[in-house]
């Protein structure tokens, strides 16, 4: 039985996956099995995965039906005792899980470790993009609420025991690792290790979620759920949590307010008032909507998504049961 199973979900990507493999079987930590997941690839991805000679390597495929479900089915085949994953276009340097194994060996009080995130650039250039000082240790559900800290599936590897019976929700299509790690961090402390570091890719297309209005209402959502449904008051006061949402629907209007949807940005609006009467800005923002577009039409078509169910969704075919 490998100490460490790391879990590769993929759909369509089969150039960029192959590197991603190849940086896990160089690792020097060997003791190891790869789950790749192909959530119902059309490409070539079964044959990139079967030219890889490696006894390590184990290919699941599946019906399409987003990466939260890979992750889940995989979850359910590993047999390691440490979870660690890694998305198709993020490469890990070669020392990588010796040292997150070790830091989780010898600090067994921690359940789930996670690592700086250093960019790569399509023209090759690298950047540090993780602001170490908001990157804490310990019981973290809070700082969910103040400054994120820097955490990416890519970069994260957590004892199984401890998460047993923990989903990733798949009714979530933008933010699935924020609610993952947000409901782990109640379960189980988390430790920031500063030696460790992934590669992350990045494309123009990993830069567009900044001006989706989706995101931000689905990390509202998120936070919604949390607070009514999955007793998030026992760890965060509703007050923080209130403030969350408020600046997540905020967000999202003012991105649909440049885009051209008045009607939808002055609903948001008002929603964050709701949450979080104290900031004056959002008075101050739903008064220029109000004002400046007065009698304007709107140009950009757009529908506010359902809220999220109590439960966690997850599909017969990953498991049987809900958290």
């Amino acid at each position: 039985m490998p100490s460490v199973s790391v879990i590769i979900p993929t759909y369509n990507r089969c150039g960029l996956l192959k590197e991603a493999v190849e940086s896990v079987l160089q690792q020097t930590y060997a003791d190891l099995e790869v789950l790749v997941v192909d959530d119902g690839s059309s490409d070539d991805t079964r044959s990139v995965v079967a030219h890889i000679l490696d006894r390590r390597i184990r290919y699941l495929h599946k019906h399409n039906g987003g990466q939260s479900s890979a992750l889940n089915l995989a979850f359910i085949k590993a047999t390691g005792k440490y979870i660690a994953y890694l998305d198709e276009d993020d490469l890990w340097p070669p020392d990588y899980l010796k040292t997150m194994v070790n830091e989780l060996d010898t600090k067994k009080d921690y359940g789930l470790a996670y690592a700086r995130v250093v960019a790569l650039y399509p023209d090759g250039t690298k950047k540090e993009s993780t602001r170490t000082q908001q990157c804490k240790s310990g019981w973290i559900t809070k700082y969910f609420f103040e400054v994120y800290p820097g955490l990416m599936p890519s970069g994260a590897c957590l004892r199984r025991s401890a998460c047993q019976g923990v989903f990733w929700d798949e009714a979530l299509r933008r933010s699935p690792d924020y609610d993952f790690f947000l409901r782990v961090s109640t379960r189980l402390p988390f430790l920031f290790v500063p030696n460790a570091h992934i590669i992350k890719r990045w494309y123009p297309e990993n830069l567009s979620s900044s001006k989706d209005p989706i995101s931000f209402i689905e990390k509202a959502h998120i936070l919604e759920r949390f607070l009514f449904h999955l007793d998030g008051r026992r760890y965060v006061s509703p007050r923080s949590i209130r403030r969350k949402i408020s600046r997540n629907y905020r967000k999202a209007a003012k991105i649909l307010y440049a885009l051209g949807n008045r009607d939808a940005a002055i609903s948001l609006i008002e929603k964050a008032i709701r949450y979080y009467p104290m900031d004056m800005r959002l008075f101050v923002d739903l008064l220029a909507i109000l004002l400046k577009t007065k009698n304007q039409k709107n140009v950009y078509s757009w529908q506010m998504p359902p809220p999220l169910p109590a439960f966690i969704s997850v599909t017969q075919d990953s498991a049987d049961c809900r958290t």
